[in-house]
């Protein structure tokens, strides 16, 4: 049985592997990172459920050479666990590509988790960005 810090260390592994996939375009193995129903919440940019509903939003996104011209950084996590549960937070930050370089929204996350067959996955993300365009 995993201890209490690497249950939290797999849970912030979980959120950087949603930064790496979704920023390397491997759209399939970030799609992995959620339960079947999960759910995406982007405030007032919408809502997505499930798997067909987070890849219709992949689909949305732009990418230039296969890619999307982003870079998100997450740090900062807060993780409470309960059994096979875990409300977790953290700050994000993404960083736009092109000429210049710059920061394009900083805010948080606000995980719901779930142990599923020895794997935390997302059953719900909610991001709330505090500054946009900066």
């Amino acid at each position: 049985m995993a201890t209490l810090l690497e249950e939290k260390d797999a849970i912030r592994e979980l959120q950087a592997r949603y930064c790496y996939y979704f920023d390397n375009a491997e759209f399939d193995r970030w799609l992995e990172l959620w339960t079947p129903d999960g759910v995406f919440d982007l405030g007032t940019r919408g809502r997505v459920a499930g798997r067909d509903g987070l890849r219709k939003f992949l689909h949305s996104i732009p990418l230039t050479n296969g890619s999307p011209m982003m870079r998100h950084c997450v740090m900062n996590p807060l993780i409470d666990i309960t059994g096979d549960r875990a409300h977790a937070w953290c700050y994000v930050v993404v960083i736009h590509g092109g000429s210049p370089l710059g920061l394009t929204m900083a805010g948080r996350y606000e995980d719901q988790v779930v142990k599923t067959d020895g794997r935390w996955l997302f059953q719900e993300r909610k991001v709330s960005f505090d500054l946009m365009g900066v």
